[in-house]
């Protein structure tokens, strides 16, 4: 296992970078946190908390996009190109292919994020934006709620096809998003299996709720450190989750 998994994880990093698709959504990121200096030229009194606000929103939604379509593309490929047979075929066994694939994963996420941050942080810079912790906070949990949701499509991809494991990684991404909304609904609602409904999904899905630090950013509120290592230990329980029901899965599926 020592052996296999950095030439997984290289393997999946050198084959996400070359991905033309994803310079497109870099370029776009750009594109989107330039938009944002134009958004705070249009607001004469919001012109901080708008370029704050819309730039780390959309370097969290850019994140999702990333997590989905590498997550869901990764395994889907190998299988298409008939190579899986062949990584099949030598001494690796198949939660190996899972785990390199997603390290590698969350390597390239990890690079793609940090450059839109970078330059998210250069632009701010340039117009004597002050830079503070909450940025930072809200860079690694927008970090962490995308590895749920690459971990998601990785374990979506093992049993389903493309189309599929992308609308399933979605749409837990959507439902995450509306957590505490279901909650609150789950509560009002008076039919007694609607509500025992709600709950068992609340209980299989992630709060995506704890990684959105967005009204902090704008406004410059503090966050407590223990608020980001509760919120990241909720992440990783869910990919740990996410990754063991797709190595099972994965285990059992036959390729002949």
């Amino acid at each position: 296992m020592i052996r296999t998994l950095p030439a997984f994880v290289t393997q999946t990093f050198r084959e996400a970078i070359r991905n033309k698709i994803l310079y497109g959504i870099g370029f776009f990121s750009l594109a989107i946190l330039l938009f944002s200096l134009v958004l705070g030229e249009l607001s004469l009194y919001e012109q901080v908390r708008v370029i704050r606000d819309v730039g780390i929103t959309f370097i969290g939604l850019m994140g999702i996009g990333l997590a989905i379509y590498t997550g869901v593309g990764m395994l889907h490929k190998e299988v298409d190109r008939r190579t899986i047979y062949t990584i099949l075929s030598k001494p690796v066994r198949r939660y190996e292919v899972i785990l390199g694939k997603f390290m590698g994963i969350a390597v390239t996420l990890f690079v793609e994020l940090l450059a839109m941050f970078l330059v998210f942080l250069a632009l701010l810079l340039v117009r004597d934006i002050p830079i503070d912790a909450v940025l930072f906070q809200a860079f690694w949990l927008a970090y962490v709620k995308a590895l749920v949701v690459a971990a998601a499509a990785l374990m979506f991809s093992t049993f389903s096809g493309a189309m599929l494991s992308t609308l399933m990684s979605a749409s837990l991404f959507v439902l995450g998003s509306l957590y505490s909304q279901i909650s609150l609904y789950a509560e009002r609602n008076d039919t007694l299996w609607v509500r025992a409904a709600m709950r068992s999904g609340q209980f299989l899905l992630p709060d995506l709720g704890h990684f959105d630090l967005s009204t902090h950013v704008s406004y410059s509120l503090h966050v407590d450190w223990s608020h980001v290592g509760w919120a990241s230990l909720h992440g990783l329980f869910y990919v740990v989750v996410l990754l063991c029901i797709g190595a099972i899965v994965f285990e059992r599926r036959d390729f002949i």
